[in-house]
């Protein structure tokens, strides 16, 4: 598997028609209408959520581009969206989509499918795959949600019945005629099935993923362009709605500076645990984690509408592979605006306040959850080695230095259309 399973002629034709649609007159007034009611919530009186809020308004805009743009369930194609950093590739600029604490280490692709409707879904594996997942999920009105999940699969589960060559079918419909052993069964409506690749290592290549339709319908016609405007254009204010205050309602809002979880994931594909950091100049968050013996884990910190900074060139995500262990297996992190010197800093990106998360994956059987979660305490930055465990990893200024730049160069990787990279050039 050398060439890049993102970069697609159905990735492309996605994208290119998206970046046509946020660039209509009719579209992009939809948009100031959105933008009209963001101004009345309560992050935008923030400074922080004042300078950000188009950052996140185009980025939630552009998601829904891309949902309406591979939204024809007769013809449907695998389309990576959300969790979608910015990035130059194929002959445009793609500015970004996400939603909800993106993390830079998936990439989740969408699947538009109808409940009637018999699909089959072909998914090869690297040679050292990112953790996998595969879930089906009724549509909510205007994707304006999270879907009802019906099923899921794991890495685990889908390696256990893949071919030599590390192939396997998933099948998909409202019976179980003709199904295989990895079988969806429907449900009358709209569906949506999300594959997320979540990347323990950024040298690891995701899965190639193909759709096609066993039943296409007959007379079938291609939608137009003005069609699917007007459909990005009526779903608009129930989807920015929700996106907007998915903050208001995730994990209770907690109070600042803690960890709410570890919940499970519906499907049972994994765990999360989330709050909100709320940091002074010189203050720091250490939090203490255990990983648990996961075949992912990962640490990300977004600003207040719920958007990540760059992941390129800040230390705003940590995975598996980017994190230095204590002696005792166990993860300390430090959340704060200035580098303390610690091996796995989050950087803050100078946000006075946002969102953290920490997800667990491919979790072994038997780990308690009620463990992962050792440690959490606000200090002051100048206490950091009263606080910090005997033997936890620091970092000088030029081993930071190696570690962005690394970061970099398998960050742009992905966006190569042909040898994924571990390479030196």
């Amino acid at each position: 598997m050398s060439a890049n399973p993102l970069h697609t002629a159905d990735q492309r034709a996605a994208e290119t028609l998206a970046l046509r649609l946020i660039e209509r007159a009719d579209v992009r007034a939809a948009r100031e209408r959105a933008r009209r009611v963001l101004l009345a919530d309560a992050v935008a009186a923030s400074l922080d959520g004042r300078i950000l809020l188009d950052r996140a308004l185009d980025q939630w805009v552009l998601a829904l581009a891309m949902r309406e743009a591979n939204g024809d369930v007769a013809d449907p194609r695998v389309v990576w969206n959300v969790s979608n950093a910015p990035r130059p590739w194929f002959d445009h600029v793609y500015p970004g989509a996400a939603v909800a604490i993106d993390n830079p280490d998936n990439f989740n692709r969408e699947i538009p499918i109808a409940g009637e409707g018999r699909y089959e879904i072909a998914i090869r594996f690297s040679e050292d795959p990112p953790q996998f997942s595969i879930v089906i999920e009724m549509e909510p009105d205007h994707h304006a949600g999270l879907g009802r999940n019906i099923g899921a699969f794991t890495l685990q589960d889908l390696l256990a019945g893949a071919d030599a060559d590390r192939r396997v079918i998933v099948t998909v419909g409202p019976d179980d005629n003709g199904a295989g052993p990895f079988h969806f069964r429907t449900e009358p409506g709209r569906i949506q099935i999300y594959t997320r690749d979540s990347q323990a290592d950024w040298s690891q290549v995701p899965a190639e993923v193909s759709v096609r339709r066993l039943d296409p319908p007959t007379g079938w016609q291609p939608r137009s362009e003005d069609e699917i405007a007007t459909t990005v254009i009526a779903d608009m204010p129930a989807w920015v709605h929700f996106w907007a205050g998915f903050k208001d309602d995730f994990l209770g809002y907690p109070e600042p500076n803690r960890l709410v979880g570890p919940n499970g994931r519906d499907g049972g594909w994994g765990y999360l645990a989330g709050g909100r950091f709320r940091l002074a100049g010189n203050e720091a968050l250490v939090l203490t984690l255990d990983p648990a013996g996961s075949y992912y884990t990962g640490f990300q910190v977004s600003d207040p509408w719920t958007i990540s900074p760059d992941p390129m060139h800040r230390t705003v995500s940590l995975n598996k592979a980017q994190t230095a262990l204590n002696p005792d297996g166990t993860a300390t992190f430090v959340l704060s605006p200035v580098d303390p010197g610690i091996a796995n800093w989050i950087d803050t990106v100078s946000l006075a306040e946002g969102w953290m998360m920490v997800r667990w994956q491919g979790v072994p059987a038997g780990a308690d959850p009620a463990t992962f979660i050792r440690d959490v305490r606000l200090v002051a930055a100048d206490a950091l080695d009263q606080v910090l465990a005997a033997g936890a990893p620091r970092i000088e200024i030029a081993g930071r230095r190696r570690q962005i730049a690394e970061r970099a160069r398998l960050h742009a990787a992905r966006t190569c259309d042909a040898a994924w990279a571990r390479r030196e050039d």
